[in-house]
């Protein structure tokens, strides 16, 4: 954890009112071009860690996550980007299932196309002063390439639930060793 006194501020209330009218703004234009209802979901801003924004669907509860600390010191990139991205996760997942898709597949990409907006997977911030876990990486490696996994992937891994394959050559990505705590 970085020292408190360099912490970013968490981004304020009435940013969050504007972050959430974006997210129904976007919800009306999905409802709008798809001609089929999208319910307003809870909206968060409990995200901790690296990514700006994440749409989750647990034990039937949807929502979409907002981290506070990336938005303050990025808001209109993040305002801008991440949440048409994450709206366009839900959805596709409403209209296709997540199930059945890509995370960031065509049908996702088209979604942010219809919504106007780049469709790019991640951001690369500088996070100095934003409030970071510390966290296991595991090196997986395939054919043709290193992967860091996280801790959660490795466990999936070796609880035999999941496996993961390379992006570009296809190949299962193997364990191949324990890497150093980093946040």
């Amino acid at each position: 954890m970085q020292e408190p006194n360099n912490l970013i501020k968490p981004i304020s209330t009435s940013l969050q009112e504007r972050v959430i009218e974006q997210t129904k703004h976007f919800l009306e234009s999905a409802t709008n071009y798809y001609n089929r209802e999208f319910k307003q979901i809870p909206v968060l801003f409990d995200l901790s860690g690296k990514a700006a924004g994440m749409y989750r669907v647990k034990a039937g509860q949807r929502v979409i996550r907002y981290n506070p600390y990336i938005f303050a010191k990025y808001f209109e990139d993040n305002f801008n980007e991440t949440i048409p991205h994450e709206v366009a996760h839900y959805v596709t997942d409403i209209l296709y299932g997540l199930g059945n898709i890509r995370p960031h597949g065509h049908e996702w990409k088209s979604v942010m196309q219809q919504f106007g907006v780049a469709a790019k997977r991640t951001a690369s911030y500088d996070l100095g002063g934003v409030p970071l876990r510390n966290y296991q990486k595991y090196m997986y490696r395939c054919g043709c390439q290193d992967y860091e996994l996280t801790s959660r992937r490795h466990n999936k891994v070796l609880r035999g639930i999941g496996h993961y394959l390379c992006r570009d050559c296809g190949g299962k990505l193997v364990f191949v060793k324990n890497m150093e705590k980093v946040g």
